[in-house]
Parts: structure tokens; C-alpha cells; sequence
């Protein structure tokens, strides 16, 4: 057999045609070994998150500070800021894993924190705003993306467990 058809399997050298007898119940098929599993759930956390960003640019409230375009960029220290915050850095490092050579399975976590981050940040937001008199659009549009973004990034790390390798 050519080096490019050798595969080491426990020590030994198989070809294509043997790897399924050795390997067993746990050998995965040629043609689906190449797909991603986890791209699906990866890139509905980005879209989230992109969703979580625009959702910035929305009123956050109807009178007082937050009720112009960009209302969570306002100047009040309120959770509004730190949700919007949350979704850029969430769209940043989503965008990033995508572009690093070997991502390893603390992105995913980190997505998932940072998705974390905007939900509690824009439910604190939506429950007991500071300076809002009541919420509007923004922080609704923020809290869907957010829990959409976190779901979609634990997912994402499930699937990956699911396709590790079981140390024996």
C-alpha cells in the first residue's frame, strides 16, 4: 500500500479496506468523516451574536437615556452597556475561532460565557432597568440572540465531546 493510503490503527498499518473490520462499531464512515458536525451550531452562534450586536443600534427604552438609536452605548453605567459589550466581544471571538488554525474546545466555552453574559445582562436589563422607565425593543432582540448564541455554542461543545475520542 502507498504512505498515502497507510492508516496506523493500535500499533499496526491498515489500508482503507481494513480500518471498519479493526476499528469496529466505532469506525466512521469515509464519506462523512470530512463534515463538520459542530459548523451548523458554530455558525448559528455567530449569527446570533451578529444579531445581539444589531440589536444595540435599536432603543433600548422608550423615554429618558437608552431611547435613541444605539440606547445600550449610552453614557449611564447601566446593564444595557455591559450586554452590548457581551455581544460584540461574543461576535469578535465567534469570528476569530473561525479564522484560528486549531481551535480547541475552550472557544466553545467561551462563546457560550459570552452568550451568557448577554442574556443575564439583557434580562437584568428587561427586570429591573436603572435608568430605563420600561424596555423596549433592544434588550428583547439582545436576550433572544443571547440565549440563541449560548444554546448554539453549548451545542456546539456537546457535539465535540460526542466526537472525542474515548481514552481507554
Amino acid at each position: 500500500m502507498c504512505l498515502a493510503c497507510a492508516i496506523p490503527v493500535r500499533g499496526e498499518t491498515l489500508g482503507v479496506e481494513c480500518l471498519s473490520s479493526a476499528l469496529g462499531p466505532y469506525a466512521v464512515p469515509a464519506e462523512t468523516a470530512s463534515i463538520e458536525p459542530r459548523a451548523t451550531a458554530r455558525a448559528l452562534a455567530r449569527a446570533a451574536f451578529a444579531v445581539a450586536v444589531l440589536a444595540t443600534i435599536l432603543p433600548w427604552s422608550r423615554f429618558g437615556a437608552g431611547a435613541e438609536p444605539f440606547g445600550a452605548w449610552s453614557r449611564s453605567p447601566t446593564w444595557s452597556m455591559v450586554a452590548a459589550i457581551a455581544a460584540v466581544a461574543g461576535l469578535a471571538l465567534s469570528v476569530a475561532r473561525r479564522f484560528a488554525r486549531n481551535p480547541g474546545p475552550a472557544w466553545d466555552l467561551l462563546l457560550a460565557v459570552a452568550g451568557g453574559f448577554v442574556v443575564s445582562a439583557s434580562a437584568l436589563a428587561l427586570l429591573r432597568p436603572p435608568e430605563f422607565t420600561s424596555p423596549w425593543v433592544g434588550p428583547w432582540a439582545a436576550l433572544v440572540a443571547g440565549l440563541i448564541a449560548a444554546g448554539a455554542s453549548v451545542s456546539a461543545r456537546r457535539k465535540a465531546r460526542e466526537r472525542e475520542p474515548a481514552h481507554v
